[in-house]
Formats: structure tokens, C-alpha cells, sequence
């Protein structure tokens, strides 16, 4: 059961006063046969995401921000998203409107939507109307056409068609993807009827019923599935708020390591930054006041005495020399001949002359204290004092231990204590002034509170998401008991029969359906990885199971004995968990076995040593299964790509696919590929709105045959306004 092709188109945006699209602005968006691109480019801040909120908010109102209806959350937001420079004027006035070309029951036809806010007593108040053909819709029209678009693009899946870039990445990362991919499966393709029918057939009751007792078990019945539905309900509301929490999360954590590296990279400095270099700086002056002070002092002492130190040695000789010179002139002044004579004359035994023996000493003493200089020659040439001798002896040890490499190290050190000195006040210098960074400071303060806090939230969800979960299976064991009883109880058991049976009918059909419907997701998707895909049969059968959770495998080799040790060492779960669902099929039709229990029993039979055979080296071609984080970021993107694609193939449906920052999480390995073969084939229209950085070089080359229609956004801060150009990046396009 498949829907009727549907086409509808985007042909003109219109924005007035709307973010910062000040006064009128219009783009227009038709394509047509190959030419099914419009390319719309803009850095950073210009308006991209702007316009593309602009396009969803008109067509879903509050929805657009995940509200069910308008409320002071919904208007806050609008506040936010009108022009700053509307609020100047007597009356505030901002709006968005899209003309839509759309399948009706007989034809196409072409539709204005409008949604417009004013400020009436400091209040916002939205109007939203309708055109066909320039006539107004009236209210129940206008109910009618939001019923009718709502079957085309569900509120619930607007995101599959309103693409953020940013985001492709955190598909996986919450486990509620599968339920993701079971509501586009299922609406997207019409089966989500079959649900519908099944729930009520599940909640009937004959309420004509006159039995008392009967009557009981009904209400309790009813209670009991009013009760379960609220829970699930609750469930349903709580894992959509944790995942917005998380999404929310990841995005301010982008924010903020976002602001970090702009503000490092403009010359900013972070408050611990700053004080690790101002420390630094310290230490630095340090160094410099201490090699610069021995520096001085050498200069001021030493280098005159250091460059002259050949004759700084021959002046210590002759000091030397001199001293032992007076030394020898005073021993000898002390010891004269008529002192001498004196104290012999004293000497008891007068055998010996005196005048013999005065000499005989007198020369004798003389001789052996007489310095090794040539007394005949010698001439003092310095005459210092004992005080002026010392200060030279001790320059002269000064700079005999002078060691120069140690010297040459320090003036190096203080060259490099002052360069990284200059370096790093040059840096505090540039840095940016401290208006710029309080306010950087403030975000980054306001950003990471509000982490925080969500985190905190988060973590209350999901605990009351468990409360929530175990609730469920307590309603559900009373549902049950419930459902028994009002059946024993039943007096008109046959329309009970029939109703429980057209919901068996309901779930049998939709497990029909649904079994096809993956077929042909599992093979478009496979298709289209393929083919954006580098690598030769990296995955090679992917199956979604009957919970819509992703299996993915690779082709691997076993033999009989390695299967037969996984299974001793981890029991017959870890062979499943290793081979999957598809790997234990395939493993059961090469053995010839009927069940899981009897590949069991086989691999149990061949660890036991006493009875091993001939088929334990036999090889098995099976399939290894492939976890979701084995994949490299790139890999799982370009896979959750190639999902969306072939879920919006398979849905037989044609509606516009608007896509904000298509390489914000894409590996420049997978561009190309991505901007050749996904984004000219996902629509018969793609709105693509990129940066400088993403749709360049090959991959603007690779689109351009596609390309309707291009512009470029460009924010003019002087005004705070945005301009719309025609055509692409000049740098780019040329």
C-alpha cells in the first residue's frame, strides 16, 4: 500500500522584519525538471538559519519550536526573532509568508500562507491566514489546509525534510532512534492508519451491556487503558524532552567550544590565560634581573681584567716575585751580621771565629731563603701595599674560576627570558579590550549555567522516565487481568471476539507491511552508502529488526571449533551478540539445523574433547555484526544519510528538502560523493544554505549542473540588517 506521488514546492519566501531580514526581503525558490537545486550561501551570522526557521515556523507555528500550542514560551521566541529595529517604529509589525505549490485531490494548486505578529499592549499576537489563488481561506479552509499539510510533512517529522546539518551526528546518540525511524516508516508510507484501527480495537467495549458484573470489568478495563495510554503518553513526552535536552546540550556545548576558539583566535585570553601568562611574565623578570645583574657586575669588574688576562698573569708572576723579594730583603735585614754576631758572641765555645762563623751563617741563610729571581736584575716595578696586593690577587682568582660557558648560557637565557618577555606582553598587549571580553565572559558564564541546568533536568527526566518505564510494565500486567475479566464477564463475547481479532488482523497487517517497507529501506540505503562510501564492502547487509533497531554486518569466515569456543567461553548469547540475527540465520541453513537450541547443542557437542570430528575445520561463510560506535564519525554520517534518503524514496513522496550547514558534520572524504549523488536526488526541490567552507571547490563543481537558482546572504553590521544578492560566493563561483 503506497500513497500517490505528491510534489509540492516552495516558490517564493517573503520576510518582513523577521531576525535580521530588516524591512521587505523575498527569495525566490522555484525549480524545475533537472534544475532542482537552489544553492544559498552566507558566513556565519548572515541569516541562513534564520530563513530556515523563517520557512518552518510559517508552515507549523508553534510546532516549529516542538510547542503544542501558543504559549509564553512560543511568544518569547517570536520576540526574539522579530527585528530589533520593528520595535522603533509606532507599530510593530513582522511576518513570514511562503507561496506553496501542492497536490490537492483533483489538482495541483497554489497556496499563500501567512503568519504575522504585532505588539499590542507589550503583548505579541499572532494572525496566521491562508490564499488560494489570492482568495482567503476561510477558518474552517484554513483548519482544513493545516489538516491536509500536516499528512504530507507530520509535524512529528518535519525534521526529515527541515535538515540541520549540526545535528546528523547525534542520531545515534540516544536510543530512542529506533522509535524515530518506526513514526517516518510508518507515516510517511500510510501504515500509520493500521495503528490507528488497531488502537481502537484494542479499547473497544460494549458499553450496552446490562450485566453488572460485566459493566465493573469494563470500567475497569476502560481505567486500565486510559492509564496505560497516559503513561505511554508520558513516556512518549519524556523521551522527546530528554532528547531535545540532549540536542540542546550539544548544541550550546558547540556554542560555547565554538566561542572559545573564535575568541583564542582573535586574540582573546580567558581569565586563567591571563593570569598564567601574567605569572609567566614574572617568573621571566625574574631571570632577566638576575642574569642581567651578573652581567653588570662582570662588565663593571671582571671584563677589563677577563680581555687583558694573558697580561694579568705576567702581573701576578711579578707580584708574586716581589713579594718573596721583600720577604728575602727582611729576612735578611732581620738576620744582619751584627745581629748575628751578637748572638754568637753569646756562644760558650770560642774554638770557631766568630767573624768566620758570622759569615758562614750569615751567607748560608742568605743562600737557602733567596727567591728564584735574578736578583742582579730584578726591579720592583708595582710597589703595592699588602692591601693593594691582596684586591689584585683576589681579581686574580676571580678570574682564574671565571667560567665562560656558564657565562655564555646566562646571557642566553636572559636573550630568551627577554624575547618570551616581549612575546607574551606583545600578546596581552593585542589582546582583545576588556569590554569585548566581559562580554565573551558573560555569554560563556550564561552558556555554561545553562548547561548545567539542562543537564540537571536532564537527569531528572530520566529518572522520571524510569519511574515512568516501570509503571508502564505494572499497567500493562493489569491491562492484561483487566482484559481477561471483561472477556469471562463478556455477555456478547462475539463482538469482543470480532473487535480483539480485527486488531490482531491490524498488527498481523502492519508486520506485513512493514516487512516490504524494510526491504526497501534496507536496499535503498544500502545503494545510496555504497555509493558515497570509500570503502569496498565495508557493510554488506544492513536489516532493520521488528523494533525498527539497526543491524549491521560484515562477511566473516569461522570455523565449526572457533564458534564452538565463543561458545564455551560466553554461552550462546555471545554468539548471537557476535553474530546477530542474520549471522545465527545463516549459521542455522548452513548446518542444516532448525533452531537456535540446536546450534547450540552442536557447538556445545564439539568443545567436548571426546567427541570431536571431522567438520570442527570447517569453514562457515557468515556474517559478523557491526556495532553503531565501530563506525568512524564520518562513516555513521554518511550512513544516516543515505537512511533519510532512502526513508524519503521509499515514502513515494516528493516534498521540499531544506538543509542548513549540509557539511557541519561531514568529513571532506565524503563531500563530493554527497553533494554528486544525495543532495540532487533526495527532492524534486533542495534547498541547500551553506558557508564559505562547505559547498566550495569540487563540491560546488559537482552540484552546479543541479543549481536552479543562487544567492548569497550577505549581513551588513553597519545596519544590522541582511541583503539578499543573487548569485553564489564570487571567489567560489568564478
Amino acid at each position: 500500500m503506497l500513497r500517490k506521488v505528491l510534489e509540492m514546492k516552495i516558490n517564493r519566501v517573503h520576510l518582513y522584519n523577521f531576525s535580521s531580514y530588516a524591512g521587505d526581503n523575498t527569495v525566490d525558490l522555484r525549480t524545475s525538471g533537472k534544475k532542482n537545486v537552489v544553492l544559498i550561501g552566507g558566513n556565519n551570522g548572515a541569516g541562513k538559519t534564520s530563513l530556515f526557521t523563517a520557512i518552518k515556523l510559517a508552515l507549523y507555528g508553534p510546532q516549529c519550536f516542538k510547542y503544542q500550542d501558543k504559549n509564553h514560551h512560543y511568544f518569547a521566541r517570536i520576540r526574539e526573532l522579530i527585528n530589533h529595529d520593528a520595535f522603533l517604529s509606532d507599530k510593530v509589525k513582522s511576518f513570514v509568508e511562503l507561496d506553496l505549490y501542492i497536490p490537492t485531490e483533483r489538482e495541483h494548486a497554489n497556496y499563500t500562507v501567512h503568519r504575522e505578529w504585532t505588539v499590542v499592549d507589550k503583548h505579541i499576537e499572532e494572525t496566521f491566514c491562508v490564499y488560494q489563488a489570492k482568495k482567503l481561506l476561510d477558518s474552517r479552509d484554513v483548519d482544513f489546509f493545516q489538516n491536509y499539510l500536516y499528512t504530507i510533512i507530520p509535524p512529528n517529522l518535519f525534521d526529515f525534510f527541515f535538515f540541520d546539518g549540526e545535528e546528523v551526528g547525534e542520531f545515534f546518540s540516544t536510543g530512542a532512534y529506533n522509535r524515530y525511524i518506526k513514526n517516518a516508516v510508518l507515516t510517511l508510507s500510510g501504515y500509520d492508519t493500521f495503528s490507528i484501527i488497531e488502537k481502537f480495537c484494542g479499547s473497544f467495549i460494549a458499553a450496552d451491556e446490562a450485566d453488572t458484573a460485566y459493566n465493573q470489568a469494563a470500567e475497569v478495563a476502560r481505567r486500565a487503558d486510559e492509564e496505560y495510554s497516559y503513561t505511554e503518553a508520558q513516556i512518549s513526552a519524556l523521551s522527546m524532552q530528554i532528547e531535545d535536552l540532549r540536542k540542546s546540550i550539544a548544541a550550546d556545548e558547540i556554542e560555547r567550544e565554538t566561542l572559545e576558539y573564535k575568541f583564542i583566535h582573535s586574540g582573546g585570553l580567558s581569565e586563567d590565560k591571563r593570569k598564567t601568562i601574567e605569572k609567566e611574565l614574572a617568573e621571566l623578570e625574574t631571570i632577566k634581573s638576575d642574569k642581567n645583574k651578573k652581567v653588570h657586575e662582570f662588565v663593571e669588574t671582571l671584563m677589563p681584567l677577563y680581555i687583558t688576562r694573558d697580561l694579568v698573569n705576567r702581573v701576578y708572576a711579578q707580584l708574586l716575585d716581589e713579594r718573596a723579594v721583600r720577604e728575602y730583603q727582611a729576612v735578611l735585614n732581620l738576620l744582619s751580621p751584627k745581629t748575628l754576631s751578637e748572638i754568637i758572641g753569646n756562644i760558650a765555645d770560642k774554638g770557631i771565629s766568630t767573624e768566620t762563623l758570622v759569615d758562614t751563617l750569615s751567607h748560608g741563610i742568605a743562600e737557602h731563603l733567596k727567591p728564584a729571581v735574578d736578583m742582579a736584575s730584578f726591579h720592583n716595578i708595582h710597589d703595592l701595599s699588602r692591601d693593594q696586593e691582596s684586591q689584585v690577587v683576589a681579581a686574580f682568582t676571580q678570574i682564574s674560576s671565571f667560567d665562560q660557558k656558564a657565562f655564555i648560557r646566562d646571557c642566553n637565557k636572559k636573550n630568551q627570558a627577554a624575547k618570551q618577555y616581549e612575546e607574551k606582553t606583545k600578546q596581552l598587549r593585542e589582546a582583545l579590550p576588556e569590554v569585548d571580553a566581559a562580554a565573551y565572559f558573560a555569554r560563556i558564564s550564561q552558556l555554561s549555567k545553562k548547561i548545567e541546568e539542562e543537564k540537571e533536568t536532564t537527569a531528572r527526566s530520566e529518572a522520571q522516565l524510569e519511574n515512568a518505564q516501570q509503571k508502564r510494565m505494572e499497567q500493562l500486567l493489569l491491562k492484561e487481568r483487566a482484559r481477561k475479566s471483561l472477556y469471562v464477564h463478556s455477555t456478547n463475547k462475539t463482538a469482543y471476539m470480532y473487535t480483539e481479532k480485527i486488531g490482531r488482523i491490524m498488527n498481523r497487517m502492519i508486520q506485513s507491511a512493514t516487512s516490504e517497507k524494510f526491504k526497501q529501506v534496507e536496499t535503498l540505503t544500502m545503494e545510496k552508502f555504497n555509493s558515497i562510501i570509500r570503502k569496498e564492502n565495508y557493510i554488506q547487509l544492513f536489516e532493520l529488526d521488528a523494533d525498527f533497531n539497526i543491524n549491521l554486518y560484515k562477511r566473516q569466515l569461522y570455523t565449526i571449533k572457533e564458534l564452538a569456543s565463543l561458545v564455551k567461553h560466553g554461552g550462546i548469547d555471545a554468539l548471537e551478540l557476535r553474530l546477530g540475527p542474520a549471522g545465527i540465520r545463516r549459521a542455522l541453513e548452513e548446518l542444516g539445523l532448525k533452531s537456535t537450541d540446536d546450534l547450540r547443542r552442536v557447538l556445545s557437542n564439539s568443545c567436548d574433547e571426546s567427541q570431536l570430528s571431522l567438520i570442527d575445520n570447517r569453514e562457515l561463510d557468515l556474517y559478523n555484526r557491526i556495532e553503531l560506535n565501530q563506525l568512524s564519525r564520518g562513516e555513521k554520517q554518511v550512513f544516516v544519510l543515505s537512511l533519510y534518503w532512502a526513508i524519503i524514496k521509499s515514502s513515494n513522496q516528493s516534498v521540499p528538502f531544506i538543509i542548513d550547514t549540509p557539511f557541519a558534520r561531514i568529513d571532506t572524504e565524503h563531500r563530493e560523493k554527497i553533494a554528486e549523488l544525495f543532495f540532487p536526488e533526495v527532492s524534486e526541490q533542495v534547498i541547500i544554505l551553506s558557508t564559505d567552507e562547505e559547498v566550495v571547490d569540487d563540491y560546488y563543481v559537482a552540484l552546479k549542473p543541479k543549481i536552479a537558482k543562487e544567492y548569497l546572504l550577505d549581513y551588513v553590521s553597519a545596519n544590522g540588517k541582511t541583503v539578499i544578492q543573487s548569485g553564489y560566493f564570487k571567489e567560489v563561483a568564478q
